[in-house]
């Protein structure tokens, strides 16, 4: 009798090609070359927002593209950062209406029934939905580690002195006999 179907995948997961390059390339694929890149940008362009955002939506555009600006691209990735920012848009406009009545998130039905209101609902939905967004465009550091991405490295005092230490150091040469002047 077949499997059947439910949109799970079987198998291992793929292995992120940083890790493959660190292994070593035990499989002898051919892997891309480190580094290259589709389009050089820099890292303080950001993209405008799309028409239509709330404030909270063209902060949010613009805080996804200045901290994943070195793994999104513009022409791939707007659409669902664009998804994500009208989510956590309209999120922002249902918590608004909603208020901080506590009495507003619920309401009776005709019945004499009480019941959480439509909104809420919408917005536990959307959260969900926003949490998924961000999870494929790598926003977790699980996510980044699956799409294998590297972490940004912080400074430490070695990497300051390897920096200090691989500076070229100024040389003049002088030959036998003739008079040495400072420079």
């Amino acid at each position: 009798m077949p499997r059947p179907v439910t949109g799970v995948g079987r198998g291992g997961k793929s292995t992120p090609t940083e890790v493959k390059r660190l292994r070593g390339n035990p499989g002898k694929r051919k892997l891309p070359v480190a580094g290259e890149a589709l389009v050089v940008v820099g890292l303080d362009e950001i993209p405008k927002p799309p028409k239509g955002l709330g404030a909270v939506g063209v902060a949010v555009w613009n805080a996804l593209w200045s901290a994943g600006r070195r793994h999104l691209a513009e022409g791939h990735d707007s659409v669902m950062v664009g998804l994500v920012c009208r989510g956590l848009n309209q999120i922002d406009v249902l918590e608004n209406w909603l208020g901080d009545d506590v009495e507003r998130r619920w309401y009776v039905t005709a019945n004499g029934q009480t019941v959480t209101h439509p909104a809420v609902k919408q917005i536990e939905v959307l959260h969900a939905q926003v949490t998924g967004w961000l999870s494929v465009l790598g926003f977790s550091p699980s996510d980044r580690a699956r799409l294998g991405l590297t972490e940004i490295k912080t400074r430490n005092e070695l990497d300051t002195w390897r920096e200090r230490n691989e500076k070229p150091v100024k040389v003049k040469v002088v030959e036998v006999g003739e008079p040495v002047d400072q420079w």
